[in-house]
């Protein structure tokens, strides 16, 4: 086994140390929330006297206990540690809790007396939108001439959707055990994808200089984006109770709990209307898109921005508006998850695809060949980018040869026309997905690379490995740049105090920004001591070679030095045998009033073909094939790359399929468990599973000439929705709207025409 097949491994096998693993000093506490049973209500009184009596419990805090700032917002100030005079959805924290157990806290919890008058709630977003409850201002786009373009059209269609949220559902569960110190400052070991912000809000909450906090992070349990700020709760409510009690606590959620209490990915409801000619070619479309952003605003203005950067996927359109309004409502705070906003604009325009085809008559893929954006013109997104190195046209073509479109369609064809109630589909989906934290100033990263007398190398960098091979790769970068064996290269824990101020690991930009900082402190430190051995070894600078842990002359490549030999020369010559680096992403730029600007360094591209079975008896479904081809330039590892194109299609696959959210009329989350809400298993994998990565298109300005792979690929999922939508029209060639996520009972609704 390499070691990326090792670490991957380690996940499933129990021996990846998450936070609740940690050993843990011998007199923790365990921390508890107190929480909100109702959507909205006023707070009339709090009484935890009992509470505070009942066996084991250390401490009970309330907002009141707070010493700095009650306040959590990543962005906006609208989200409190605890709650005050209101609570604003079913799981919202009160109080909490220390004691010598789970169980005690638990128990000390039921004994906690809170009277609040309950409010109505709002958690519907058209009723959010008619109030005009929104906690940021909407946002908009307009290109081109649309009134004209539905004028000259062949065809206008209007339409409506609903798209679903999604649960992430990480294999380890929000946590962080906080270490008070003698001198002060507190040790926070946080299961987080930011680090650095978590270190933030702590420091509000406690009234702290950020030099006294401490976040540490190794290897966590899954992200998925759900805890790019979400894990902000864990960390200052254990780090508020550590510093109370004078004692390290740790706060983990159960599954249910981390259900209730964090958001999902956005819910949509979008309006739409489009113009095009009988060939199948856009025109025209405006939209109008209401996200359901919970009870505050946490990413989604970020979040929002993303989906309207993505309206168009991968095609052309000449004419496009588009009104994008933040929803507020008294459910948890929906957040950032894989995609960032774009999969629910892009399914958007995926399924106005599907409409053309059945409008015009074309199939389907036809349509979106038609409509890609071209390689010389017909090539500048509706804000403004030039869309360069386009390979839109070639994954096409190629996909279309190697899933053997053609020849499937007409056995399709044949299949449906003998069988009535079993009905197969294919489905055609591209994406093209803009790589770069809008947010401009995120796009940073920094190193700290140390090499050691032996030869070994230690890394520190502010990237956060949660299972999609971030580690592994910048061993990579490390090994390749060195010229030594990955088991020499040691990556270290995240840490606060090592690499300040880090950006999120989040936007796929993880290996990017980490992977530059460390090229970038390798590349100093060997010419440091390239010019020392030029001197040692007599050999002219720029012939200098460094490889299999040794360095030579290219002009004389027998002559080798061992590499442990030249750094204890060095190190006895007092030369610096550590680097630190910083790297910014050159070249980006976004005017948020304007809605214009190049917010990416690169796109990155892909392209799928899915074919299914739907039975129209019980409205199961079947993925018998799935093909996808994708670019990621110079694979650094295609073990990873690979597994991170699988699971983030298989991951849409279950958001627009089976994960389904269902909450009753009080806005309690009945589907809070794995019991209730359903992700993809074994059983639902492609029966014929096929991954290509694209060759032949190394990108020169990537790491290692790569490109990013995280997020991506989940796109292609849509293709498994999408040929259902299919399926069932060759079931009910009638009109039908088919809302995400397609479950059972909504394609039995489709196919024999039963209205909600």
């Amino acid at each position: 086994m390499d070691q990326a097949t090792k670490r991957i491994a380690a996940h499933f096998t129990g021996q990846t140390r998450f936070v609740d693993d940690i050993d843990k000093p011998s007199n923790t506490l365990y921390g508890y929330i107190v929480k909100s049973d109702v959507a909205y209500g006023r707070v009339e009184s709090v009484n935890y006297e009992k509470a505070l009596k009942s066996p084991g419990v250390c401490a009970i805090l309330s907002h009141k206990d707070i010493p700095g700032k009650n306040s959590m917002g990543a962005v906006f100030d609208d989200e409190p540690v605890l709650a005050e005079d209101y609570v604003e959805f079913i799981g919202q924290a009160v109080l909490l809790i220390a004691a010598t157990s789970r169980q005690a806290a638990a128990d000390a919890a039921k004994k906690v007396e809170i009277v609040l008058t309950e409010l109505e709630p709002v958690l519907d977003v058209e009723e959010s939108f008619r109030k005009k409850n929104f906690p940021f201002d909407p946002l908009f786009i307009e290109s081109g001439d649309v009134e004209s373009g539905f004028e000259g059209s062949h065809f206008v269609i209007e339409g409506e959707l609903a798209i679903g949220g999604q649960e992430h559902f990480y294999l380890e569960t929000n946590a962080a055990m906080s270490i008070p110190k003698a001198d002060g400052t507190i040790v926070v070991y946080s299961s987080t994808q930011n680090p650095s912000e978590n270190q933030l809000i702590i420091s509000h909450a406690l009234d702290l200089e950020s030099s006294r906090i401490e976040v540490i992070t190794d290897v966590i349990g899954g992200g998925f984006g759900g805890k790019e700020t979400q894990s902000n709760w864990c960390a200052v409510w254990s780090a508020l109770l550590a510093t109370h009690c004078k004692r390290a606590v740790v706060m983990v959620l159960d599954r249910r709990e981390d259900m209730l209490i964090t958001g999902k990915r956005h819910p949509v409801k979008v309006n739409y209307k489009v113009g095009f000619n009988s060939n199948g070619k856009i025109n025209s479309y405006s939209s109008r898109f209401l996200f359901d952003v919970g009870f505050s605003a946490d990413l989604s203005r970020s979040i929002i921005e993303r989906a309207l950067l993505h309206l168009d996927n991968s095609y052309y359109i000449p004419a496009l508006k588009s009104e994008l309004y933040p929803c507020k409502t008294n459910r948890s705070s929906n957040t950032a998850f894989r995609g960032f906003g774009a999969p629910q604009s892009i399914a958007v325009i995926e399924y106005i695809m599907d409409e053309i085809s059945r409008k015009t008559g074309i199939d389907g893929a036809e349509v979106r060949r038609k409509n890609l954006y071209g390689e010389r013109v017909r090539n500048r997104a509706p804000y403004g980018q030039l869309i360069k190195d386009n390979i839109l046209g070639d994954l096409y073509r190629s996909i279309m040869e190697s899933s053997d479109y053609s020849a499937r369609v007409k056995e399709i064809k044949r299949f449906n026309r003998n069988s009535q109630w079993k009905k197969r589909a294919i489905a055609v989906v591209p994406v093209k997905f803009g790589i770069s934290f809008t947010t401009t100033f995120l796009n940073q990263g920094a190193a700290l690379v140390n090499l050691y007398k032996d030869g070994s190398v230690a890394l520190h960098q502010g990237g956060v490995e949660m299972g999609q091979g971030l580690y592994d790769k910048m061993i990579e970068v490390a090994s390749r740049e060195f010229g030594i064996k990955k088991e020499s290269v040691r990556i270290c824990s995240t840490n606060t105090m090592v690499i300040p101020n880090t950006s999120a690991t989040a936007a796929s930009t993880g290996s990017d920004i980490n992977g530059h900082a460390i090229k970038l402190a390798i590349e100093c430190l060997k010419a440091r001591l390239n010019v020392f051995a030029a001197t040692l070894y007599g050999i002219d600078l720029i012939d200098i070679v460094w490889e299999n842990s040794t360095i030579y002359s290219r002009k004389k490549p027998s002559e080798t030095h061992p590499l442990s030999h030249l750094i204890q020369n060095a190190y006895l010559a007092r030369i610096s045998l550590s680097e630190q680096a910083f790297y910014k992403t050159p070249g980006i730029h976004f005017n948020r009033e304007s809605s214009r600007g190049e917010p990416f360094y690169y796109y990155a591209c892909g392209i799928a073909a899915s074919e299914v079975e739907v039975d129209f008896l019980t409205g199961s479904h079947t993925v018998l094939r799935a093909d996808i081809l994708h670019d990621v330039g110079e694979s650094i590892d295609p073990l990873i790359d690979k597994g991170q194109i699988e699971g983030a299609f298989v991951q849409c696959m279950g958001w627009t399929t089976v994960e389904e959210l269902v909450y009753n009329n009080k806005g309690l989350l009945l589907t809070a468990g794995p019991d209730s809400y359903k992700i993809p298993g074994v059983a639902d994998i492609p029966k014929d599973f096929r991954v290509s990565l694209y060759k032949d298109n190394p990108f020169k300005d990537g790491i290692l000439r790569s490109r990013a792979v995280g997020e991506p690929p989940f796109i292609l999922g849509l293709s498994v929705w999408l040929a259902i939508k299919q399926a069932i029209s060759k079931f009910n060639p009638g009109e039908f709207r088919l809302d995400l996520p397609a479950t059972k009972e909504k394609i039995l609704k489709c196919a024999y025409g039963y209205e909600e």
